[in-house]
């Protein structure tokens, strides 16, 4: 991603917002989402991919209310992306490494649902800001569109508590 692109997400704050590369990897984010999500404390094997950090990392997972409904949605889109880059070896790795580790992730891969929309709500539940609640879009880059862009817009109880972390910090 480009400069100029890192400053249109900079510039989104308070509002969270990320990019997502075709494998569902981490981009580019703004300081607001890595403070709602964490984005930058990496998750080996596969360090910056929001799939396995939704399946293994329980920290992430106990964030996020409504687990069940959200990681079927994922799964389907995941499954769409696999299916368009059959050629792409990386995400057969991926995908072996989640059905090793997570049971649940396997259970859900082989019901291939069809993805939901691309806009919705969120809820998460913040270590130190408590209960926050947004909704949410994903817009495609039409030179490229295996790159999604999320961006967050938090309801207004949500708005203060996020204005207040990034002004006092």
């Amino acid at each position: 991603m480009g400069s100029a692109f890192q400053r249109i997400l900079d510039d989104l704050t308070p509002n969270p917002a990320y990019v997502l590369g075709r494998r569902s990897d981490f981009v580019a984010w703004n300081d607001a989402a890595n403070e709602a999500f964490s984005i930058s404390s990496a998750s080996p094997p596969h360090e910056f991919n929001l799939i396995w950090r939704y399946f293994t990392d329980p920290v992430w997972r106990g964030r996020f209310k409504d687990f069940d409904q959200k990681a079927a949605g994922m799964i389907a889109e995941f499954h769409t992306a696999s299916a368009r880059y059959v050629e792409d070896s990386s995400f057969a790795g991926l995908i072996e490494d989640l059905k090793r580790v997570c049971p649940e992730f396997d259970r859900l891969w082989l019901q291939h649902e069809t993805p939901s929309s691309l806009e919705g709500f969120k809820e998460v539940e913040h270590p130190d800001m408590g209960h926050l609640e947004f909704d949410h879009i994903t817009l495609q880059i039409p030179n490229d569109p295996d790159m999604r862009v999320m961006i967050y817009t938090p309801l207004p109880a949500t708005r203060s508590k996020l204005e207040k972390h990034f002004t006092h910090g």
